[in-house]
């Protein structure tokens, strides 16, 4: 089940969040964490979200099985007034006991449709060049703008190119 969580929900769900992050970070994703990223650092940074949750700026999207959060996304719209048309698609990850059973096609459907109602309807997100997250963009319709070469680095420190792509939902 897909979820948009208010600010008490996103709270709640921060330690769910938590345990997400430090399970795809320690299977390699490259989310913006190192390996060895514990509870502590994981449950940091989705705190430190609750003011642009609570402002209405982020909107947080979870997938649960069993009350369990095993999928999130973020929505995050532009912060300056030439840009209200615009949001920002982060933070795409599934449990990897989860995987490849359409939960981020899931997660991302309802990111979008919480775009248009927001009128945000020009959205971008990056990933990993060459990835599966990046077929998975490009099979929902994202159009790839460009890589950048060695833009970040995996969990185990190797450079990586990263990908940006964009999504028109007029």
């Amino acid at each position: 089940m897909i979820r948009a969580l208010d600010a008490d929900a996103y709270e709640a769900a921060i330690p769910g969040l938590a345990d997400l992050l430090v399970d795809v970070v320690a299977g390699g994703a490259s989310v913006g964490f190192m390996d060895g990223l514990g509870a502590a650092e994981a449950t940091d940074y989705w705190a430190g979200l609750v003011p642009s949750i609570q402002a209405g700026t982020t909107v947080a999207f979870v997938a649960l099985d069993e009350g369990r959060v095993v999928g999130s996304t973020l929505l995050v719209a532009a912060r300056f007034p030439n840009g209200r048309h615009r949001a920002e698609i982060a933070k795409v990850l599934v449990r990897r006991s989860h995987r490849r059973r359409g939960i981020a096609a899931a997660l991302m459907r309802a990111a979008e449709a919480r775009a248009l109602e927001l009128g945000r309807w020009l959205l971008v997100l990056d990933t990993v060049s060459g990835s599966a997250a990046a077929s998975l963009y490009e099979g929902l319709g994202w159009r790839r703008t460009g890589d950048i070469p060695w833009f970040a680095t995996m969990p185990d420190g190797e450079l990586i190119s990263t990908t940006y792509y964009w999504k028109d939902l007029r």
